[in-house]
């Protein structure tokens, strides 16, 4: 399984992203390096002038495009992927799915990570738990972060239509995502 080591500072970005816009869905880009069946993910950037609604987020191409402009242009950050959040929203549960919509477009390089934001019922010790999530209460919320990555299968499959051949969806594989500032928050709350 693939690790995902998140940073104190790409950890902070990414929750307060989720967290101020509670309700719809957050969006940014993923900085760090990639080693192998390992990604350091050291910043997240959220973006800011992306089209939220609770179920999606739509992001304006010139301002995609400026972005990762400027990303290039920073030698010692390297761009290893994105993340977005799935809130709770009308009485149903934001999960920390990554679904084959979200991850079209997304090459074997990149890693995905996806905030489950949720009201807190309970305080959760922050931990990495069994399937590979990590997750915790943080002020009203509880979180979820899984990570992914994909693998594309090799060749093309699928039938013939209409005399093209469709390319066949990516697998979607799961990550192990780590935190070690996040474990040592809420100390003394019980375990999931």
């Amino acid at each position: 399984m693939k690790e995902i080591y998140i940073s104190e500072q790409a950890f902070l970005g990414m929750i307060l992203s989720a967290a101020e816009v509670y309700g719809r869905e957050c969006y940014g880009v993923l900085l760090g390096r990639t080693l192998p069946r390992k990604t350091l993910v050291e910043g997240a950037i959220a973006y800011q002038t992306a089209e939220r609604k609770f179920s999606q987020v739509s992001l304006y191409e010139r301002q995609n495009r400026v972005i990762q402009r400027v990303i290039r242009q920073f030698p010692k950050h390297e761009y290893v992927g994105e993340f977005h959040s799935h809130p709770f929203f009308r009485g149903r549960a934001g999960d920390a799915s990554l679904g084959h919509e979200d991850a079209a477009g997304v090459t074997e390089a990149e890693v995905q990570l996806v905030i489950a934001i949720n009201p807190r019922h309970r305080t959760v010790r922050w931990s990495t738990n069994a399937d590979g999530m990590l997750s915790g209460t943080l002020a009203d919320y509880h979180f979820v972060i899984g990570g992914y990555h994909v693998r594309h299968p090799k060749g093309v499959a699928g039938g013939r239509k209409g005399g093209r051949r469709r390319a066949p969806r990516p697998r979607l594989l799961r990550a192990r995502v780590h935190c070690p500032y996040a474990v040592g928050l809420n100390p003394g709350a019980s375990g999931d």
